[in-house]
């Protein structure tokens, strides 16, 4: 009992060390206030299986330096890879991206963030670990197995709303590609029956037109498919609402690439517009 609360209690410590990383370092990096995580509560798994694999299964070469270093690399390369492919396997998107980043595999891991990710972990092992135990027996000693339970249930109820939202994301966003399509149709139809008729009027005129220049009705015809929604009064009857959760996948995770043909940041300009209509 006391190494599964030690175990419980650590995974979600480093959960939250991690959440916490991400979230001031993207905020940093973005310039204003962003919500990581793949999950509504501050956690992010994904840290706290990296760190106890690295605490566990590299125990017996802690002592050695360069070991502890290199294994930690792989294992959280590993992970990371298996995690980003099962992500989009499940989901049907690529939540991060590597393709620009030098020695990359796939876009899914990168030796240089590799490399720092081998870093992290040696600090953590050697300067770190030893303040987070002295939190984890003072949790332990307090609140006992009861704190361990609590957190188990709090995080399977986030995964099961987080994966409802999930469901409902996919498909709100394919409808939203749709009406995004069929308004891209319908100007391409305008514009090319507004291009034949000032065709016909130029034959049967006589009159030269300069070679480039488009006349008014094409420009409104040809303008983005955004402010056709715009001026359209029946946007909101028909067309999907995001929750805040569903929202968030798209604001803070710039990377985000949904699969069958689906343009994230068109996706992205319509919600916003939607919200605007609201």
């Amino acid at each position: 009992m006391t190494e599964f609360i030690r175990v419980v209690l650590l995974f979600f410590i480093y959960s939250f060390v991690g959440w916490l990383w991400e979230t001031v370092y993207c905020s940093i990096k973005a310039k204003h206030f962003v919500y990581r995580g793949f999950l509504v509560g501050p956690i992010t798994p994904i840290y706290g299986f990296g760190i106890l694999g690295v605490l566990y299964f590299i125990e017996p070469f802690q002592s050695n330096l360069v070991l502890l270093y290199v294994l930690s690399t792989a294992l959280v390369t590993i992970l990371e890879y298996l995690t980003s492919f099962g992500l989009e396997k499940l989901f049907h998107a690529t939540w991060w991206d590597y393709h620009d980043v030098p020695l990359n595999i796939n876009g899914r891991v990168a030796l240089p963030v590799s490399l720092f990710w081998g870093v992290g972990c040696v600090l953590i092992v050697k300067v770190i670990h030893p303040h987070i135990l002295i939190l984890e027996r003072f949790l332990a000693e307090h609140f006992s197995f009861y704190l361990p339970v609590l957190l188990i249930g709090l995080i399977m109820m986030d995964l099961g709303y987080t994966l409802a939202n999930l469901q409902s994301f996919q498909k709100a966003v394919t409808d939203l590609q749709k009406a995004i399509n069929e308004q891209k149709a319908n100007l391409q139809e305008v514009f090319e029956k507004t291009k034949d008729e000032w065709e016909e009027r130029q034959k049967t005129s006589g009159t030269v037109f300069g070679k480039g220049i488009v006349s008014k009705p094409e420009k409104k015809a040809a303008g983005d498919w955004l402010q056709a929604f715009k001026e359209s009064t029946k946007t909101n009857d028909y067309l999907p609402r995001l929750n805040y959760t569903q929202r968030r996948f798209l604001k803070n995770f710039p990377q985000l690439s949904l699969k069958e043909g689906k343009d994230v940041n068109e996706i992205r300009q319509l919600v916003k517009e939607l919200r605007k209509k609201k």
